[in-house]
């Protein structure tokens, strides 16, 4: 039987995000040592994503119906030039790394080779196909079969409402865009965002809530205003033994006074969870399943017009922690260090991701280049460098 499942809201929405604001992808890269071979990982590519078919899928269908079908198609393997990108934001890097994909016609997932030093590998995967646990997921299985392994597979059907209706029957109304951003109003009319990685040495805790304030005091510095995190929750973990390469994350979202301390928002975001508020999903999500694409692209147009004429936003940044991601090795490439860039949107004010390593860890800041503008963005990189305490206080920011 083929796989299929229904295209939910949250990914209906991402297929516009794709259109208004490209690429609107999932970008994993593993950076190392060793060589690629290429046949190797065109043929571990095949074997994993015939294990995991959500690699594999197209949007087919309109309105409610619209569904993710398997097309049996192997998602490309592509060698490209990276000597001279330095891998800290988008300038110099491969121009495969600004081209999207086709949510329609596929493919929805590709690995890109790039070869540099050190080398990089990056798995491309369509937002309204994955998400980023689930690119993981797939990405697992290419590295175990580059070592000779068995895939452990993935063919899961469910989508987020069905997995939230399984620990939370309540719903939530939608958020009023009454929140301020980090860097200040809206300057100038350059549409896109920029990006920047940076990497913090040290063993960090508490890094949501140590954000979290520093971006809510950078904020207040430009003007009053309410502010607030939106915080991404993998919501397999309230299935035991779940494995999905689908859009299972939904969101909680932590008020930020200014007597709060990182500590307020770790006490905020335990008691969300222990309350499952991961499982409310908004109940204005529904009615998008049944808006054709045209108007739906419209109604986000629009919203992203006003938030730009008004600095008003339904948050004030999105903070998401993939936590420890595994190095992976195999196929003569050795695996040192992994990193993502977050999908480029204009919809809210700043995505910034984190992920830790043995002694290290990354951010990744993404913003929309009308708030980043006049070097606001490099402002804020600073303030947070010049804020985080590393829990083992003798490591050295850098």
């Amino acid at each position: 039987m083929v796989y299929s499942r229904q295209l939910s809201s949250t990914e209906r929405a991402y297929v516009v995000y794709n259109e208004c604001c490209p690429p609107f992808l999932n970008q994993l890269f593993w950076e190392g040592t060793g060589y690629f071979d290429l046949p190797k990982w065109r043929e571990a590519v095949k074997i994993a994503s015939e294990a995991n078919p959500g690699s594999r899928v197209v949007v087919k269908g309109i309105t409610a119906f619209a569904r993710l079908i398997d097309t049996g198609k192997i998602p490309p393997v592509i060698e490209v030039d990276g000597f001279s990108w330095d891998g800290l934001g988008p300038e110099g890097a491969p121009a495969r790394l600004r081209e999207t994909l086709n949510p329609f016609e596929g493919p929805t997932s590709e690995v890109v080779l790039i070869h540099g030093n050190p080398l990089r590998v990056v798995f491309r995967t369509m937002h309204a196909t994955m998400d980023g646990r689930g690119t993981v997921t797939w990405v697992e299985d290419i590295f175990r079969c580059l070592r000779g392994e068995a895939p452990l597979g993935s063919d899961s059907r469910i989508t987020e409402f069905e997995i939230a209706a399984t620990f939370q029957k309540k719903g939530r109304k939608g958020p009023v865009p009454e929140y301020i951003a980090p860097t200040g109003m809206p300057q100038g009319d350059q549409p896109g965002v920029i990006w920047r990685r940076r990497r913090y040495p040290g063993r960090y805790s508490n890094v949501i809530g140590q954000v979290a304030i520093l971006l809510a005091t950078e904020a207040w510095r430009y003007q009053e205003g309410k502010f607030r995190v939106a915080i991404p929750v993998d919501m397999r973990a309230r299935v035991e033994g779940l494995r999905s390469t689908g859009n299972l994350t939904n969101l909680i979202y932590a008020e930020i006074s200014p007597s709060n301390t990182p500590a307020d928002v770790s006490k905020d975001i335990k008691r969300q969870l222990e309350a499952r508020h991961d499982g409310m999903i908004y109940w204005g999500d529904r009615p998008i399943r049944f808006l054709p694409l045209w108007m739906l692209k419209k109604f986000i147009v629009s919203n992203i017009a006003t938030k730009n004429r008004t600095g008003r936003y339904p948050n004030s940044g999105v903070l998401t922690n993939m936590g420890r991601i595994p190095v992976y090795s195999g196929g003569g490439f050795e695996g040192k260090y992994t990193w993502g860039i977050p999908p480029g949107q204009e919809y809210s004010p700043i995505f910034i991701g984190m992920c830790n390593g043995d002694d290290d860890m990354t951010l990744i800041y993404s913003m929309p280049n009308v708030l980043a503008s006049r070097g606001r963005l490099e402002t804020l990189m600073e303030h947070i460098q010049q804020g985080l305490i590393a829990s083992n206080t003798d490591s050295k920011k850098g």
